[in-house]
């Protein structure tokens, strides 16, 4: 029997699921981990995937503080986080576009710790996605503590999963010797992080 002011086992089974379909999934953020796990090497990218990992949770504070709602009343800030979300994937995407992976100074010029802060805050679709969890899996009796829940597995799971999506880059980084097979992979990953944020967009603006 669980206390009352814990979540019951059957709902957090369920926000696990939640989490595990919807940050496991490809998206800008994990196509962006892949890309820079592939270009510069897990290790120079470990500070970009803590910085995405850090901004996910500012909003989510700021959003069970009730950001959210104060933005809904507002439709053209997100107008801007769109435009400024798009803008800011493809300035990434450029960034892996021009350090090739065989370059030995491109680890020196991975996106780090404050680029990554910025992924989340000027994601529409994260906004979203934290909004569905508190609304789902956060209740008034117990809003506090359903809400550190919340946050607590979001970086628990969400640092496992978006780390495998850094470690698959890697991975691809060492299997893949030849230097034009790289440059394909480099490419095409910076195409989909682009193509994933236009899809993500989208589907919030719908």
């Amino acid at each position: 029997m669980f206390p009352d002011h814990l979540m019951p086992l059957a709902q957090y089974g369920l926000l696990v699921a939640f989490i595990v379909a919807l940050v496991g999934s490809p998206g800008p953020a994990n196509m962006a981990l892949m890309a820079s796990g592939l270009t510069f090497g897990a290790r120079p990218a470990v500070p970009f995937l803590l910085g995405t990992m850090t901004g996910f949770q500012i909003i989510f504070w700021l959003n069970v503080a009730g950001l959210y709602a104060l933005l809904e009343s507002a439709p053209q800030v997100f107008a801007v986080l769109r435009y400024a979300c798009m803008a800011y994937i493809v300035y990434l995407a450029w960034v892996v576009v021009r350090s090739p992976p065989g370059d030995p100074s491109a680890a020196s010029r991975a996106p780090g710790f404050p680029r990554g802060v910025i992924v989340h805050p000027l994601s529409p679709k994260a906004y979203a996605m934290q909004v569905a969890a508190i609304a789902q899996f956060v209740t008034p009796e117990r809003y506090l503590t359903d809400a550190l829940t919340v946050s607590i597995t979001f970086w628990m799971l969400g640092g496992i999963l978006n780390g495998l999506w850094l470690l698959a880059g890697s991975w691809l980084r060492g299997a893949s010797g030849n230097p034009k097979v790289l440059q394909v992979l480099r490419l095409a990953l910076a195409g989909l992080m682009v193509i994933s944020t236009i899809l993500s967009l989208q589907m919030v603006s719908s």
